[in-house]
């Protein structure tokens, strides 16, 4: 990385908040949703495919922006609208705005995921080392899938009880992880 900076390490550590903000928006949504928002399965089930979609049409959009701004400032990009849009659906509880935040931190994610698997590969100095990051980042995203749940699951119920913004402390430590990550 510049100035000696260890990139792949950085972007195992964004894969993993990536993987992390995936956990939430299902997972730890479909606890917040229904309890601080009065969602029944229909609305949850319309956010979630909502929500798909809109990270498949910001990966479709990815190449685009990066021609534009390069692969290191599309990555930045990516993590500030993931931290921006989970931090934000997690505050705001009125309709639109929550809606459209919960949105702008899928789309975050879907380009965040996207330029750390470009970035990974582009960083890597040969075809053999490329193969070895690669597989290192799909170990990192399954292993968000193991241990975020858990994680996700206690920091909610710890702030289900807050007098302000209950529910929301898994979604803002995310977010200022992300954040942590935007500099790669």
């Amino acid at each position: 990385g510049p100035n000696g900076f260890p990139a792949q390490p950085a972007l195992r550590a964004a894969a993993l908040v990536v993987g992390w903000s995936l956990t939430l928006s299902v997972y730890c949504y479909g606890l917040f949703a229904p309890k601080f928002l009065g969602y029944d399965q229909p609305q949850l089930s319309a956010t979630f495919s909502a929500g798909a979609l809109t990270t498949i049409a910001a990966q479709v959009a990815f190449p685009k922006i990066v021609r534009k701004i390069g692969a290191h400032a599309t990555s930045c990009l990516g993590l500030c609208c993931l931290a921006t849009g989970m931090a934000a659906q997690s505050l705001a509880r009125a309709q639109p705005f929550h809606s459209a935040f919960y949105l702008l931190n899928r789309a975050g994610s879907g380009v965040a995921d996207t330029s750390t698997a470009t970035l990974v590969a582009r960083t890597s100095a040969t075809p053999d080392e490329r193969a070895t990051n690669l597989a290192l980042i799909q170990s990192t995203r399954a292993a968000a899938r193991i241990f975020t749940p858990v994680v996700s699951g206690s920091l909610f119920s710890l702030s289900c009880g807050f007098r302000r913004k209950p529910g929301a402390l898994p979604f803002l430590a995310n977010a200022a992880c992300a954040l942590l990550a935007a500099p790669i």
